[in-house]
């Protein structure tokens, strides 16, 4: 691989491919790469892994080439091939929704304006249309998230929640549907935020749904309007790391916790996470590959510090 034939734009997100890796040493490639990026898949193609890493940040050739040598010497093979290159800057969202019929996930159903609005009294619907702000409804995790909202039945509901990484706003906009509930949406990307607040009018709710931007619990009007019966945080499996004891000590006792961007992989290590820190597993959601997880924290333990 010559690092010259890298094109550099940090504006862009980088794919790192691995073909033709034997079955028994997927997870080693995959375990290298891990530390290293945001995002990591495994894909099965006769017989063979396709190891597939994205990372937002340039990655540098000699160390990733390390990574891979010493997992290639753990497996007994010879290195494979690595191939390191930037996605074309697409707007992915508009893309997913041109031409795209509603989708029905469980009591909700997303569209964009361009099509006609449900006439089932039964259904939740929300509108989002495309822009530059992830979360249409239409990935896998965010999925996961809606069968998991429309599938809680603890009373009483919760009355106070949180949308972690909120992206369009989403899972904000089903939670005021669901409960006619108030809910905080934040995130680290200040567009996204602009979005959000666009689609809550859009939808109606935004006298429910208050947007911020903040990294985390960092902003303090998100601290300040906690402690949260309900946190739901779509993100991806390192900031769910880092965020965990933060996370829970802004929880509500007896709150809920709902958590995607997780790979099927990667279940039992968030699990494992969470659980040292007092929570415990309700149910967990599998789709197209990507987990989510709905937790509980118990009545009777004390915040975090």
């Amino acid at each position: 691989m010559d690092d010259t034939n890298i094109v550099r734009d940090p504006n862009m997100v980088w794919q790192i491919s691995i073909e033709e890796v034997p079955d028994h040493s997927g997870e080693l490639f995959q375990n290298a790469l891990e530390p290293l990026v945001s995002a990591v898949s495994r894909q099965k193609r006769n017989g063979e892994w396709l190891v597939r890493a994205y990372t937002v940040e340039q990655p540098e050739p000699s160390l990733i080439l390390g990574m891979i040598s010493e997992a290639a010497e753990k497996a007994g093979i010879s290195p494979p091939y690595v191939h390191i290159e930037l996605l074309p800057q697409i707007d992915w969202v508009a893309q997913s929704l041109q031409n795209l019929n509603p989708i029905k996930i469980g009591r909700f159903i997303i569209r964009g304006s361009h099509t006609p609005e449900c006439t089932n009294p039964s259904t939740i619907e929300i509108e989002i249309n495309a822009g530059t702000a992830f979360g249409t409804g239409h990935h896998a995790s965010t999925k996961g998230c809606l069968l998991a909202l429309g599938k809680m039945t603890q009373s009483p509901t919760p009355k106070n929640c949180l949308d972690l990484g909120c992206g369009a706003g989403i899972l904000s906009f089903a939670v005021a549907k669901l409960w006619k509930t108030k809910t905080m949406a934040c995130d680290i990307d200040r567009n996204a935020v602009q979005v959000a607040k666009e689609n809550a009018t859009m939808n109606q709710v935004h006298c429910l749904v208050r947007c911020a931007v903040s990294d985390g619990f960092r902003s303090p009007i998100v601290r300040y309007k906690g402690p949260y019966d309900l946190i739901m945080a779509n993100i991806l499996f390192r900031p769910l790391v880092r965020l965990a004891p933060s996370t829970i000590y802004n929880m509500s006792p007896s709150g809920t916790l709902i958590i995607s961007g997780i790979l099927e992989q990667q279940k039992t290590a968030i699990t494992a996470t969470y659980r040292s820190l007092g929570l415990y597993l309700i149910r967990s959601f599998s789709v197209d590959g990507w987990t989510t997880l709905v937790m509980r924290k118990p009545s009777h333990t004390s915040p975090i510090a």
